[in-house]
């Protein structure tokens, strides 16, 4: 056991309670889902695992907890925000069951950058509204490189083309684990290429994404507006289509709707292949996505069917939001040790109905914004004049304003460490921009885009 873990683990309980109250934490959520949930059991190089009781913690913690645990966790360990990973384990997980029996195939998911094994084609649930990307994702998979290269997956978030992308890695490994298969962010893409000029290794960056036989990239969309990003890529791309290697995108629109801010000749190469867009599924479709989750991800549980019906009636946002409310009212039932009947469900879908202001708090629309510019929350929340910091902090003070019902300047003041004058004059600047600048409308669309998650 490393010293740095041994220091973290000794002051865990004194780190949670200080992330508590850092980020206001509230006192419902700090006992039912961090308090003597998160058990840290092994710092790997840069990888803290963190040991929850069950699957169904897992999707809360990762949106509504895990940028604050990083930041907290970055503190303790002196690792960088940027480096550290925080992977959460479910003590009786089903993936724990994957993990044990075929350990082998597992790491070469990881190191294709894959980290969710059941996002396979088995476990996506197909239906009228991903019929045609599903049946396409199969046929790349099949034969990568052949026949629809680039294949280009669309759709609102939460639809599933993440799993899809993923699934096609997982199916192809499984077929011949000796391809070299990439998948990535858009987000860590870019992240990695700017990494790369600063260290002069701009040279290993090129031949990691120039060399392998499927490249897998989520959101390309965000590489508008970084154009010396979009001119290695623009590079990377023609590289791997001339030697007939296969390349799968997704983004939140289509190629035509990406604007002016991705050059032509990329969204041309975007088109070259197939375009798959992905729809909100129908509520047969929505009735078995939630059943496929159960039994993946609670096999100890059998939902009543009223209570599934009653999910699938009133969750219609998408396949995440439909996750989520699963996990939620299962999750309720053990905290309280009560069966999970109609009442619990209609009790617990309360909050999430409608996608609805409640989730909106200061907190949440800061950690949102930070975590799209890729900046640090104390840096936007502190005294700090960077550039990139007061651009983060206007935003995330005007969304406040813009989509919490009733909250007051003095209020959202309070949060960012500043007087009320502060948030006016910050709403005024983004007001002002919005009428002239594109890409901050693209912005701050991408930004409530995410707080749909």
């Amino acid at each position: 056991m490393s010293k740095n873990f041994e220091k973290l683990s000794s002051n865990w309980n004194h780190l949670l309670l200080q992330m508590k109250d850092d980020f206001e934490i509230s006192d419902h959520v700090f006992q039912a889902f961090i308090k003597d949930v998160l058990k840290p059991v092994k710092l790997e190089k840069n990888t803290l695992y963190i040991e929850v009781p069950e699957d169904g913690y897992i999707s809360f913690l990762q949106n509504r907890v895990l940028s604050q645990l990083r930041i907290a966790v970055s503190h303790e360990t002196g690792i960088s925000t940027e480096d550290l990973e925080i992977i959460f384990k479910a003590k009786n997980s089903s993936l724990k069951k994957i993990r044990d029996e075929n350990e082998d195939f597992v790491s070469l998911l990881k190191a294709s950058g894959i980290n969710d094994p059941l996002n396979t084609f088995e476990n996506f649930v197909q239906g009228q509204s991903n019929a045609i990307a599903y049946a396409t994702s199969i046929a790349v998979a099949e034969h990568p490189g052949e026949n629809y290269n680039p294949l280009f997956l669309f759709g609102k978030t939460g639809l599933g083309k993440t799993h899809l992308i993923q699934a096609i890695a997982n199916y192809a490994l499984k077929k011949n684990p000796n391809l070299n298969i990439l998948y990535t962010t858009c987000e860590k893409y870019v992240q990695e290429f700017v990494n790369s000029i600063q260290k002069n290794t701009i040279t290993d960056f090129k031949n990691k994404y120039r060399s392998v036989d499927i490249l897998l990239i989520d959101d390309i969309h965000l590489l508008a507006g970084k154009q010396q990003s979009q001119e290695d890529f623009f590079n990377t791309f023609n590289a791997l289509h001339e030697n007939k290697k296969q390349i799968v995108l997704t983004s939140d629109k289509p190629v035509k709707e990406l604007g002016n801010d991705i050059e032509e000749r990329l969204k041309s190469r975007f088109s070259w292949g197939t375009t798959c867009e992905l729809y909100l599924p129908d509520y047969e479709t929505r009735i078995a996505i939630l059943r496929k989750k159960e039994e993946n991800r609670h096999p100890e549980f059998k939902v009543d069917n009223e209570v599934i019906k009653y999910i699938a009636q009133n969750v219609k946002s998408n396949i995440r939001e439909l996750e989520s409310a699963l996990n939620n009212i299962i999750l309720y039932s053990k905290i309280i040790k009560k069966p999970v009947d109609i009442n619990l469900a209609k009790e617990r879908l309360t909050d999430i109905k409608n996608k609805d202001e409640k989730k909106l708090t200061p907190d949440r629309i800061t950690n949102i914004v930070c975590e799209y510019f890729g900046v640090n929350i104390l840096d936007v929340c502190g005294p700090k004049r960077n550039r990139e910091f007061v651009y983060a902090r206007d935003i995330a003070i005007y969304l406040c304003r813009d989509m919490i019902k009733d909250i007051t300047q003095e209020k959202i003041g309070e949060f960012f460490n500043r007087d009320h004058s502060t948030v006016i004059n910050s709403c005024q600047k983004i007001e002002n921009r919005l009428k002239n600048e594109e890409e901050l409308n693209e912005n701050i669309k991408n930004i409530k885009e995410k707080m749909l998650l």
